[in-house]
């Protein structure tokens, strides 16, 4: 089964994971990352009452997870710098600050509960006048929760929100500010957190960004990165640059960490189970490493296999840079072996790659940065500039 969208980033992080380990590339099943969340994304036998509750847990696995980096006041905090949820919120104040008194429409790629109550709560706290929140999510099961989330902050006429893909949406496309709020006096912040900008190519999420805002509006987007490495030999050829960093993908002991988590394990086993009913992962499983597998870490239980792998993939005018991927087994009937859905794709840019993916593959400038104390994760504001 494959789902793809050009240029296929699925794909190609697919043929690099077979490049770089023993996986033939027809026994990897690619999704598209969108066909996690979306209800008609794979076709299974599932009812609809099922697939209702299967988009609705994969959703709260994520609102879970930014709920619990949130609560932890010294998550990421390196050598006393800081945390995660003081990066956040430092991001937030200079949003603030940028805003220059105009009333503020916040639209929100990919809802998530916890976050967006802290950020607008914060904004408010900072005196800035919330004109309107827009939602936009391609899963359906998220509006509820975010209506349940926001009303009690921002009341019900400044809560809107659009069941449709990012990809096919545009400025215009978003419903009319309240009142007698105006366009002219209004600047738009767009988030796009929880690492979603390491889902795609930058060719793909450029664009898609420069659609959805128009000059002046600013962008926040937060990334788990890795550090910078000596530029390597291959690293400038046709379509990168001499001067482009490489990441270093052996300094990955966090983003493992990451994708061993209680709540990501739970996201793949809800992917694994769209195509085995009984597939399950248990937490609880020691994360391994071996010669023989992938190359990564890896965790199992009973016929089941969950892989953790950082691979290479080259990017025009970025670089080379890493991609996490995990992969759950699915054992083929009748004893013929293994397929390997891939769960989870990510790039990892180290935060320099950051900047220039956002600066050379759409319309923004980067305004500034908060990184957590440890270095693992970035909130970069940009502006769209034209």
């Amino acid at each position: 089964m494959t789902a793809t969208t050009l240029p296929a980033f699925n794909t190609l992080v697919a043929e690099s994971i077979s490049q770089h380990s023993q996986i033939p590339p027809e026994q990897i099943i690619v999704l598209d990352n969108s066909d996690k969340y979306c209800p008609d994304g794979i076709k299974t036998d599932q009812s609809q009452d099922e697939e209702g509750e299967s988009l609705a847990a994969i959703f709260g696995t994520m609102a879970s997870l930014n709920k619990g980096a949130l609560l932890d006041k010294n998550l990421c905090t390196g050598n006393g710098g800081h945390s995660f949820r003081s990066a956040l919120l430092s991001a937030t104040d200079e949003l603030a600050n940028l805003a220059q008194g105009r009333k503020v429409r916040y639209v929100e790629l990919g809802p998530e509960p916890f976050k967006s109550s802290v950020i607008i709560t914060h904004l408010i706290s900072s005196g800035v006048q919330l004109s309107q929140y827009v939602g936009i999510d391609i899963n359906p099961e998220s509006e509820l929760t975010m209506r349940a989330a926001l009303e009690p902050i921002i009341g019900p006429d400044r809560f809107a929100y659009l069941v449709a893909d990012f990809y096919k949406t545009s400025a215009d496309d978003l419903p009319p500010l309240p009142g007698s709020d105006k366009e002219g006096e209004t600047i738009t912040v767009m988030t796009n957190l929880g690492f979603q900008e390491g889902n795609d190519l930058p060719s793909r999420l450029g664009p898609m960004l420069s659609r959805l805002t128009r000059p002046g509006d600013l962008l926040l987007s937060e990334m788990q990165v890795l550090p910078s490495s000596a530029p390597s030999s291959d690293a400038s050829d046709s379509e990168s640059d001499s001067d482009v960093s490489t990441t270093s993908i052996t300094d990955s002991k966090l983003v493992e960490e990451f994708y061993h988590h209680p709540e990501m394990l739970k996201f793949s086993s809800l992917v694994g189970k769209k195509f085995d009913r009984n597939f399950d992962l248990s937490p609880q499983s020691s994360p391994n490493s071996s010669s023989e597998d992938v190359g990564g870490g890896g965790a199992s239980s009973n016929d089941y296999e969950y892989i953790f792998r950082l691979v290479p993939l080259q990017l025009s005018n970025v670089g080379e840079v890493a991609v996490a991927t995990t992969l759950v087994s699915l054992p083929i009937p009748g004893g013929k072996g293994k397929n390997y859905v891939l769960t989870n794709s990510c790039i990892k840019y180290t935060r320099e790659q950051f900047a220039r993916a956002r600066e050379t593959q759409g319309k923004f400038g980067v305004k500034g940065w908060r990184e957590t104390g440890d270095g693992s994760v970035v909130f970069q504001i940009a502006e769209r500039r034209y």
